[in-house]
């Protein structure tokens, strides 16, 4: 059961929920359904993927070797996140950046508020994490639940049996984080609660 829990909680780790969420936009979209070309959406995730996940996760591990310090890329104590996490603000607000200058009005303005608000997620999350352990995997499963709540309203789809999908996975998830002892039942809801306002709330702004 340790190993299922272990397994679990890497492949839904926070920062590869991020790539998760992109692809819910790009797929479940009415419009980016259609406008957006395979070659497109595929160079959009590759780019959300090193952006968020490969670009942070290595700069972490380079920092564990020149600092020689036990800095972990799954961030499980609450003393050793606060310099992941503000890695991974920094590499997210630039892939943010990259999607807003870069690419201009091609970027689809989804994707825009969702990286703004996994950023906003992410600095609350090292703000809070000074007094507070709350879980970052309930922040990426509940931001990735208020991308669903948002995409109902403009997908080509019937998103129910998807966003009930996802709380079944959520929730064997946060079994995970809790059979690990990674957390408490409150620092997940917290999480989740966190994630799911903040990604909501700012792609509707």
């Amino acid at each position: 059961m340790k190993q299922i829990a272990l397994i679990l909680s890497v492949v839904f780790h926070p920062l590869l929920l991020i790539t998760l969420g992109t692809y819910f936009i790009l797929e479940f979209d009415r419009i980016y359904h259609v406008a957006l070309d395979t070659r497109t959406l595929l160079t959009y995730l590759l780019i959300i993927l090193m952006g968020t996940f490969v670009f942070p996760a290595n700069t972490i591990f380079l920092l564990q070797k020149l600092l020689r310090k036990d800095i972990s890329v799954y961030m499980q104590e609450k003393e050793d996140r606060r310099l992941p996490l503000l890695v991974a603000a920094i590499f997210v607000l630039l892939t943010f950046y990259m999607f807003s200058y870069k690419l201009g009005y091609r970027a689809p303005h989804l994707i825009r508020g969702y990286l703004l608000g996994t950023s906003s997620a992410i600095i609350l999350a090292s703000i809070v994490n000074v007094r507070y352990k709350i879980s970052l995997h309930g922040i990426g499963l509940g931001g990735v639940l208020g991308v669903l709540f948002f995409l109902q309203e403009s997908a080509y789809t019937d998103l129910r049996w998807i966003i009930a999908g996802w709380f079944l996975i959520s929730g064997i998830v946060c079994w995970a984080r809790l059979y690990l002892e990674s957390h408490s039942p409150g620092q997940i809801y917290s999480g989740f609660l966190t994630g799911f306002f903040m990604i909501y709330l700012i792609i509707r702004i």
